[in-house]
C-alpha cells in the first residue's frame, strides 16, 4: 500500500452546516476535499485530490466546474481521511487505488461562484476595464478579438513587470526566459512566445472576464491590472490614428527582412555583427515610437539588445494591434471607464 500523506488545512470553502469542501495543502501542492456520506455519527469522512497550480486557478477563476477537478486532470492523486483526526490543522491521509465512485464525486457543474467563504490566499484584482460592445458579432468575432486584445494587454504588462526592480526574481525569470527561449522564426512561435507570458505576472494582473452582456449594445467587463488597461487603451487610440504611417513603416521593415531572408533566421542565430543590424534596429524603433509603446528600453534588454528579435516582436505586436484595433474601428467595441 502506498505511504499516507501529511496536509495542512488551509481554509473552508464551503459550510452548512458542516465544512463540505476545504482547501489543504501538502508542501506546495493543492489539495481540494470533499465531505462524503459515511454511517458512523464519529467520524468525518472527505475524499480529497491534488490540483495542479494552473487547474487550482482554473478552478477559483470559475473557468472549470469542481466534478472536473475531480474527474478529469491526468496525474492526480486521491486520497481518503477522517476530519476528526485533525490535529493542530494537520491531517494524514490515505492513498485511494481505483477510479472514485459516483457517491464520493461532486455534482455537475459546481463552480467557485457558490463558494460560502472566500478563499484565504484570495487575490483581488487590480482594476476593472468595461469595453462597450455594439453591432452584430459572430461566436469566432469575439474569440478573436478577446485572444488579440489579451496578447497586447500580456505584452505591455510583462515588459511594465520586468522593468520593476521590485519584482519577485522568479517572475523576472519567467518572462526573460518567454522572451529568450523561442526561435522566432514564424508559424507557432509567435503563438508560443505571447502563450507563455502570462506565466510572468501575478493572478491579479491576469485577465478575467468576469461578466458579459451579449446584447447589442452590450458590454464586457474585465478584470486585470488598471494601468495596464491604461496602457493598452492608449496604444489602440495610437494605432487608429498613426495606423497609414504605421503600415508603410511595417511593410518596409517586413519587406527588408523577408529579401534577406531574415525572416527565417532562427533569432539566435543573427549576431550584433551582422551589418544589417544598425538598419533594423532603426526600423523597429521608429515602429515602436510611432505607436508609442511604454518601456522600449525594457524590451531591447529583454530581448539581450538582438536587432533582429527586437524587430520581430514589435512587428508581430504590430499584427495585433492592427486586428484589436479594428473591432474599435468598426464601432463593434468601445472603450469607457476603467472604475466601473
Amino acid at each position: 500500500m502506498a505511504n499516507k500523506r501529511l496536509a495542512t488545512y488551509i481554509s473552508t470553502l464551503v459550510y452548512m452546516d458542516e465544512p463540505l469542501l476545504i482547501h489543504l495543502k501538502s508542501q506546495k501542492a493543492h489539495l481540494l476535499a470533499l465531505a462524503v456520506k459515511g454511517d458512523d455519527a464519529n467520524k468525518a469522512p472527505y475524499v480529497a485530490t491534488t490540483v495542479s497550480t494552473k487547474d487550482f486557478e482554473s478552478y477559483m477563476d470559475g473557468h472549470v466546474d469542481l466534478r472536473y477537478i475531480f474527474t478529469y486532470p491526468t496525474g492526480r492523486s486521491t486520497y481518503t481521511f477522517d476530519m476528526m483526526e485533525l490535529k493542530d490543522n494537520r491531517i494524514s491521509m490515505t492513498p485511494f487505488e481505483g477510479k472514485l465512485p459516483e457517491a464520493y464525486l461532486p455534482a455537475p457543474r459546481f463552480f467557485s461562484t457558490s463558494h460560502t467563504h472566500d478563499l484565504a490566499e484570495a487575490i483581488t484584482p487590480l482594476g476593472v476595464e468595461r469595453l462597450d460592445v455594439d453591432g452584430e458579432w459572430d461566436m469566432p468575432d469575439f474569440g478573436e478579438f478577446y485572444s488579440r486584445y489579451s496578447d497586447v494587454y500580456y505584452f505591455l504588462s510583462t515588459t511594465h513587470a520586468f522593468a520593476d526592480a521590485n519584482r519577485p526574481e522568479q517572475s523576472r525569470k519567467h518572462i526573460k526566459q518567454a522572451f529568450t527561449s523561442k526561435p522566432f522564426k514564424g508559424g507557432f512561435s509567435y503563438v508560443h512566445f505571447y502563450s507563455a507570458l502570462p506565466a510572468g505576472i501575478s493572478r491579479q494582473e491576469r485577465l478575467r472576464m468576469d461578466k458579459i452582456k451579449y446584447e447589442s449594445p452590450g458590454y464586457v467587463l474585465v478584470h486585470g491590472d488598471g494601468e495596464t488597461f491604461a496602457e493598452t487603451e492608449a496604444l489602440v487610440r495610437s494605432f487608429i490614428d498613426n495606423r497609414g504611417e504605421l503600415r508603410d513603416l511595417y511593410h518596409q521593415l517586413h519587406e527588408f527582412l523577408s529579401k534577406n531572408k531574415y525572416l527565417t533566421m532562427p533569432g539566435e542565430h543573427f549576431l550584433p555583427t551582422e551589418p544589417a543590424a544598425p538598419y533594423i534596429n532603426l526600423r523597429a524603433t521608429e515602429i515602436a515610437e510611432k505607436l508609442k509603446l511604454p518601456n522600449i528600453d525594457t524590451l531591447k534588454s529583454l530581448v539581450e539588445n538582438n536587432a533582429l528579435v527586437f524587430a520581430k516582436i514589435v512587428l508581430s505586436l504590430y499584427r495585433r494591434l492592427k486586428e484589436t484595433a479594428e473591432f474599435f474601428a468598426q464601432g463593434r467595441m468601445n472603450f469607457t471607464d476603467r472604475d466601473v
